[in-house]
């Protein structure tokens, strides 16, 4: 069923852009409106099948590569915490993201890959508890804890690794856990100075160990869910050979 949602959710966010984009038949507007069409459509690697023969867990380091950041933030039920009360129990897998996001290739994609993890790992309860999802809002104007709370109200019923939707009560709070992730996020705003509901961002994943040190760092371009699955099973074995 879920499948099904985020087929009819990603359906319409491609029809919303491309109708956006329709204005007229001017040669060079066509011309944007291919070469935007094309971006839209180069999905990710995330979305499909592994391109390529991972290497076998534990034939490989991930070393340390600093400290996970900490700072107050808000669970979807409101409460004050702070970040690092997530890391410890379990390898952490954090997101930025913001839920009025609209790039496919940007945190839509991370939502999807999390769900994926879900789904491949609901039927593996031991690794699947070494496990906790965290998604971190930086639209904390609009990303409330209600909003956060309804918009991961899918996954809880959905079994595998644990999920937090996290946002913090201002910039004030938020910004020292972004710049210490190098997480950097930009304001859009439309011809008029107005602010819009968009933010520039690169999309950042890391994979957080249960020392709370940053073990990797993926891309769009290397965000899959078998590719974490085998960084979570060396960080496993690298553990259990300590």
């Amino acid at each position: 069923m879920m499948k099904n949602v985020y087929l009819v959710c990603f359906s319409l966010i491609i029809v919303s852009l491309y109708g956006c984009d329709k204005t007229d038949n001017e040669a060079e507007h066509s011309a944007v409106l291919s070469s935007h069409e094309d971006q839209v459509l180069l999905h990710a690697p995330g979305w499909g099948d592994m391109q390529f023969e991972l290497p076998e867990p534990g034939t490989y380091e991930l070393p340390p590569f600093g400290k996970a950041a900490d700072g107050d933030v808000l669970t979807d039920e409101g409460e004050q915490k702070r970040l690092s009360e997530f890391y410890g129990d379990k390898v952490v897998l954090l997101s930025f993201m913001f839920t009025q996001c609209s790039d496919l290739n940007g945190c839509p994609l991370v939502t999807a890959v999390y769900y994926k993890l879900k789904e491949a790992l609901k039927d593996d309860p031991e690794l699947s508890d070494q496990l906790r999802l965290v998604s971190l809002s930086f639209d904390p104007k609009y990303d409330t804890p209600e909003v956060m709370k309804f918009y991961g109200q899918g996954s809880k019923d959905f079994g595998g690794p644990e999920w937090q939707f996290l946002t913090t009560a201002s910039h004030n709070e938020l910004d020292p856990i972004t710049q210490s992730f190098g997480q950097y996020v930009n304001q859009e705003y439309d011809e008029e100075g107005n602010p819009t509901n968009s933010f520039a961002h690169i999309l950042r994943v890391f994979l957080i160990d249960k020392q709370g040190n940053k073990r990797t760092q993926y891309s769009a371009s290397f965000l899959h869910d078998q590719s974490i699955i085998a960084d979570l099973k060396t960080l496993i074995m690298e553990e259990q050979d300590s």
